[in-house]
């Protein structure tokens, strides 16, 4: 009977061990081949989870409470090194989170991958040593960071330091942010000064030894309050509320002031008493990194930091319109957008050619390779022999040491005369200048040449916003050739979108005013009857005012396309953060477009693409687990994203440490989506997919522990150029060890996972989780073990609020404490470039969450009413 009973559930065991594999295949199984013994024991890896990944958690169990945000942040090339911010103090931080007088910033730790988990390590500078610190840069792969710091005086008057590794690493002072006099005491010391008097970082080398920063001239009636003062270094003579743009060269030893960039001069500054004495400056009116912070700075300061490509404002005295040049080593400064004189370089301008003479016009920076020797804008001037007077150009020149070697009309190579190209704007310049992506309106090309196309979509449409890319030519080496991508959108397609979004929001509007002005109407009524005093009516009317803009503001696109124009337009726009990357030489881009470009393709909304240039092929890569025709989406905010690599609101490269979604080949791609791309994700939960050999595979938890208002707490940080390494936050637990609610980070590392934790003997319940790390002490790093574990099964979406649309309070996803959404909001508030804009948003921000919840003003509205009234009748 005992054998025939062992017989039955050894034959039971096999049964399931011969399903499982089928059930899992069924679910979104990912994993076939058989994968190293460390990973497959390790408790984070999951065969759903594609390339042999595992879960490994990156941050600490124990965060003091502070959510993990990906700015700052960087990713080492090989993954072994992960720069992030936090709001709470651990890991020997001893600031204190939103303390203006202290670091008004999230605190940044540097994470290092060992064998047995990830280390933490704060960053920021002793506080006691230095009472304020901001963070201006980092560096992962050479472990630098640079700051702005003080140990005495006001906030705004603190000195540049780079750190050159984590841990117990010195600062070293690099200069002042301020200028000083003869004996090195601050000119300004004493007076309050704003952000714009000081130094601010616009870009750097790779090792961020050279440094590039922007500083706003003293207004005239600033200048008054500071006793005539100005805020510029002796030899600046830019004007009242001009920037000005300067560079600090750290080889070991301080600096007493930086150094002029925007100027004329040939060969190093080097006055007498002040290193800028002598200075010509190209502009009085300012000075500007690329084309500033409303334009492109894309490789604007080589790796190396020898070339800096600066923009000079059109000035009385100075350029006629806005014209970029180079400073090259700090000693030699070449025109870019200026004529080129006869004899000069390949491709110049000779006298009786339309370019000779011509009108100047402006030149706008649009990118530049990784080490400076090719840069590439736009100008309406004529430069070359054979440009059209008219019309807007794409311009590439290249440099041989400080001159420039050749001239190349991009848009107009051996299109036929007459033709105006209409060139839009850059999508991406490859990190080697190989490639460059472009938008432009005319026809520039013959026939289709992309594989897997619609016959309509074959070639360019006239008056279109058509992608091209300029790249070699592979049957004759040394030239290149213009190659057609796709039609992003048809001026009838875009004003189509545009009716569609002005509808959705003027549908969200009235509902927002009928929800809303009833009660409103009621709040004046009991005012104007005597039942609630004028200040409690005033509060409720605010609150009322504020409810209903929150409602406005989250509820578009989740309805419709509203946004959908604007994310086309910032693929090659100057003015915005480009969603598109290339891999270094360019050979694949990956980009965002709401038109159909490939079959199957039926959005009303933006869809990720990616284009092979060697084979010429166009991919749909945000599809669904159904294949090609899966995956659409009407609704913009579902639709998919990849990080805006980005720093203080101008455009960034591609780098492992600035967000970057495609693998170095090209095979993989990462974004995020709120669709439901597998049938692991919950619906509308936004997470990570990895996009692999025409498949789509769930890289996140697959649930998404909202905040409210549909606040998604996933998100994709970037990887490492291999994909080895996908670095993404979430709320959800995906390791046992991971016991809070809390925004964290991990990384689904392929091959990766570490050791589940010993456990003791005969644990129960939540003790055999293993500890989860207490509180460190404020001078030693603390909860630095980070082992892996089982993965949590996705928990159910709470319940959709009826009045937000977002997760119901009764519902039972976990939600984060105000003070984290107020670091959300305030992040958020920073990608606004207009200053006026960016401080209503901050104050708003603060208004919502210092003090409470919009949720909970929303649940407390009957409780404030009554207690007005009670105060009323008072």
């Amino acid at each position: 009977m005992c054998r025939a009973v062992t017989l039955v559930l050894a034959l039971a065991m096999l049964a399931v061990a011969l399903i499982a594999p089928c059930i899992a295949s069924a679910v979104g199984d990912a994993t076939e081949q058989q994968c190293g013994v460390e990973t497959e024991a390790s408790p984070g890896y999951h065969t759903y989870l594609p390339d042999c990944r595992a879960y490994e958690l990156v941050t600490p169990p124990y965060k003091e409470g502070g959510v993990v945000l990906d700015e700052p942040g960087a990713i080492a090339v090989d993954g072994s090194r992960v720069i992030v911010g936090a709001g709470g103090a651990f890991a020997g931080a001893d600031n204190y989170w939103f303390a203006l007088d202290r670091n008004p910033d999230a605190i940044a730790y540097e994470l290092d991958r060992s064998a047995g988990g990830w280390q933490p390590s704060a960053l920021v500078p002793p506080a006691e040593e230095y009472p304020y610190s901001t963070l201006m840069a980092v560096s992962a792969n050479d472990g630098a960071t640079l700051w702005g710091a003080q140990r005495t005086g006001g906030i705004f008057h603190e000195d540049i330091y780079l750190r050159t590794g984590g841990g117990a690493s010195e600062f070293h002072r690099v200069g002042p942010a301020t200028p000083s006099n003869e004996k090195g005491e601050a000119l300004l010391a004493g007076y309050a000064l704003s952000p714009s008097e000081e130094l601010g970082f616009a870009g750097g080398s790779q090792d961020l030894s050279r440094s590039f920063f922007e500083i706003e001239s003293s207004k005239e009636g600033v200048r008054k309050v500071h006793n005539g003062l100005n805020d510029l270094w002796t030899g600046d003579t830019t004007g009242p509320a001009g920037k000005s743009l300067y560079e600090y060269d750290y080889s070991g030893t301080e600096d007493r002031e930086p150094t002029l960039v925007g100027v004329r001069n040939d060969g190093p500054l080097d006055g007498h008493s002040h290193v800028n004495e002598g200075a010509e400056l190209i502009s009085d009116c300012g000075t500007e990194l690329g084309s500033g912070t409303s334009g492109s700075a894309y490789n604007a300061v080589s790796a190396s930091g020898e070339s800096v490509f600066f923009g000079a404002l059109a000035c009385a005295g100075g350029p006629p319109v806005n014209e970029l040049y180079a400073r090259i080593g700090g000693e030699h400064t070449v025109a870019l957008s200026e004529p080129v004189l006869p004899g000069g370089a390949a491709g110049a301008c000779a006298t009786g050619e339309p370019c000779h003479g011509a009108e100047a016009k402006e030149g706008v920076f649009e990118g530049a390779d990784e080490d400076g020797s090719r840069v590439f804008f736009l100008s309406a001037q004529p430069l070359v022999n054979g440009a059209p007077a008219e019309g807007m150009k794409l311009y590439e020149e290249r440099l041989e040491g400080a001159s420039v070697a050749e001239v190349i009309d991009i848009a107009n190579v051996g299109v036929d005369a007459g033709i105006d190209p209409e060139v839009q704007g850059v999508v991406r310049v490859s990190e080697n200048g190989e490639r460059v992506y472009f938008v432009a309106k005319g026809k520039l090309t013959g026939g289709d040449r992309v594989a897997g196309r619609e016959p309509e979509q074959g070639e360019p449409a006239p008056g279109a916003d058509n992608l091209y890319v300029w790249e070699p030519e592979p049957a004759h080496p040394g030239t290149h050739r213009r190659v057609f991508v796709a039609t992003l959108l048809t001026p009838g397609e875009e004003a189509s979108l545009r009716a569609e979004e002005t509808g959705e929001a003027e549908g969200i509007e009235r509902q927002a005013h009928n929800t809303y002005a009833s009660e409103e109407t009621e709040i004046v009524h009991e005012f104007e009857a005597g039942e609630i005093g004028f200040e409690a009516a005033r509060e409720l009317l605010l609150d009322s005012e504020l409810r209903a803009a929150d409602f406005v503001e989250h509820a578009l696109g989740t309805r419709g396309p509203f946004g959908t124009v604007n994310e086309d337009n910032s693929v090659w726009e100057v003015a915005d953060h480009r969603p598109a990357q290339t891999t270094t030489d360019g050979g694949f881009l990956v980009f965002l477009s709401s038109g159909k470009l490939t079959p199957g393709d039926s959005s009303g909304v933006p869809q990720l693409f990616e284009f092979d240039a060697e084979d010429e092929s166009l991919t749909r890569v945000s599809v669904g687990a159904e294949g090609p025709t899966s995956g659409n989406v009407d609704t913009f905010q579902d639709s998919p994203h990849i990080p805006a690599p980005q720093l203080g609101g101008v455009d960034l490269p591609t780098a492992a440490d600035t967000g970057l979604a495609i693998s170095e080949d090209g095979s993989r791609v990462f974004f995020t989506s709120a669709e439901n791309l597998s049938p692991l994700a919950e619906e509308h939960a936004t997470n990570v997919y990895e996009y692999s050999e025409g498949a789509v595979y769930l890289i996140s938890g697959g649930s998404d522990t909202s905040l409210e208002l549909r606040m998604p707490t996933v998100t994709l940080m970037g990887i490492d150029p291999s994909g080895r390494d996908v670095f993404f936050s979430t709320a959800s637990q995906l390791v046992p060890q991971d016991a809070s609610t809390q925004v964290a980070l991990y990384d689904a590392r392929a091959e990766g996972g570490f050791p589940a934790p010993v456990l003791a003997s005969g644990c129960i319940g939540e003790t055999c989780r293993g500890p989860a790390g207490g509180a460190p002490s404020s001078q030693s790093p603390g909860s630095s073990s980070a082992t892996g574990g089982d993965n949590v099964p996705p928990s159910a979406m709470p319940p959709a609020s009826p009045e937000t649309g977002g997760p119901s309070k009764t519902g039972k996803g976990k939600q984060l404490k105000t003070a984290q959404r107020l670091t959300k909001a305030l992040k958020r508030c920073e990608s606004k470039r207009n200053k006026k804009q960016r401080t209503v948003c901050e104050t708003q921000a603060r208004r919502r969450y210092e003090t409470k919840s919009t949720a909970g003003r929303a649940s407390g509205k009957t409780a404030r009413r009554a207690k007005a009234k009670d105060e009323g009748r008072r």
